[in-house]
């Protein structure tokens, strides 16, 4: 009995230092708004309140194919999905590629925001979560980016965003599937067929995927699908039955 109320004593006061701790933490080292940067009062957490109710969610009626959202809610798919074929089964994304999120996401790739990766992989679990219940998928693989860019950068954030969206759901994340063995072009850049001829053996297998049947691929941003389509297209080819995928925003069709 006093072993037992010792210990409980230790675990109430750990969980005081903590508290304390975290207040402290954020006290001198206070956390920023992932949209607009503003400084988030004591306690709070995600993003601001007036930002939050401008989240350009994708939401309802989305195509059926890549989750874009749709203008016409007479149609199933999006323009693009109806002119180009794609290797993935499905997509799902949390935001519109748009605003406030377009300038969020380029403060996090270029200048190195990753305290907004948090916030990202909430809602992209968020939005995601049914979609992922319904497909459940063996593992979760980031989208690599080749190494001389990830040297650049300091951090892909497509395996930190999986990283945190495995722990939240406990599907876990492979790495050690695929990597991007050719150094392309910015994507950004290109027409829709010159995407899709930039990413032409681009990506390799590392490991055979042998015993996957189900994958969810998470990005940050999805425009076209050349990217997502030529990951899906390989681990296809590999004995991969379903790829579908998680990205955090996702352009206009």
């Amino acid at each position: 009995m006093i072993k037992q109320d010792i210990r409980e004593r230790n675990s109430r006061l750990r969980q005081r230092l903590r508290r304390t701790g975290e207040f402290l933490l954020r006290l001198f080292y206070p956390v920023h708004c992932p949209v607009c940067d503003r400084i988030l009062s004591v306690g709070s957490c995600g993003v601001c309140d007036d930002c939050e109710q401008k989240l350009p969610w994708a939401i309802q009626p989305l195509c059926m194919k890549c989750g874009k959202v749709l203008e016409d809610d007479r149609r199933e798919y999006c323009r693009d999905c109806m002119k180009y074929p794609h290797q993935y089964d499905r997509g799902i994304a949390a935001f519109e590629y748009t605003g406030s999120m377009r300038h969020s996401v380029q403060q996090m790739k270029f200048h190195n925001r990753r305290d907004h990766l948090d916030f990202y992989a909430d809602s992209m679990v968020k939005q995601g979560q049914r979609w992922i219940a319904a497909w459940r998928p063996d593992v979760i693989i980031p989208v690599p980016m080749h190494w001389k860019k990830k040297n650049q950068r300091g951090f892909n954030q497509s395996e930190l965003l999986a990283e945190k969206i495995g722990r939240q759901t406990g599907i876990p994340v492979r790495r050690d599937i695929v990597k991007k063995s050719r150094n392309t072009a910015d994507q950004k850049t290109l027409s829709q067929a010159e995407r899709r001829k930039n990413l032409e053996a681009a990506f390799c297998l590392k490991k055979d995927p042998e015993g996957i049947r189900t994958v969810l691929l998470v990005d940050d941003v999805y425009t076209t699908g050349s990217t997502v389509d030529a990951l899906a297209s390989l681990l296809k080819k590999n004995g991969v039955k379903y790829v579908y995928f998680l990205v955090l925003c996702i352009g206009k069709g």
